[in-house]
């Protein structure tokens, strides 16, 4: 028989995850950045952030298409700056690989906005890149 022991873990010590208001700057911390390619076909990158002042604040993520020469020269150009925007918020030196690993956990600022994640919960997101107060 095999038994779990949540007596010591005090498990009614919960809070509700919470949102920053929209329009808001805050300063971020970058947990992670996942890849992949969207319905589309096309690639991405998504980093994950948490609010460094705000530590019930939910996660969130910001979807980055990355250029491709299928893209319009306004995509092209949007999907750019956007990048660039995130890399120098963060201190990302873009003209090398990024290791993910090398990245993780740093600060950057960002204004934020209001969405919803997959279950149509209301989540963060970024409006704009910024470079702080």
């Amino acid at each position: 028989m095999s038994i779990i022991d949540l007596t010591n873990m005090a498990m009614e010590d919960t809070f509700e995850a919470t949102i920053l208001p929209k329009g808001e700057e805050a300063k971020l911390r970058l947990i992670n950045i996942v890849t992949g390619t969207d319905k589309n076909n096309e690639a991405y990158m998504m980093p994950f952030f948490e609010s460094v002042d705000d530590p019930y604040c939910k996660e969130f993520g910001d979807y980055l298409p990355l250029p491709n020469s299928d893209m319009s020269p306004k995509k092209l150009n949007d999907s750019k700056n956007r990048i660039n925007s995130f890399l120098a918020a963060f201190d990302i030196d873009g003209s090398k690989e990024i290791v993910i690993e090398e990245v993780r956990g740093n600060e950057g600022w960002a204004i934020l906005g209001i969405g919803t994640d997959q279950s149509d919960q209301p989540v963060n997101k970024i409006s704009r890149y910024s470079s702080g107060q």
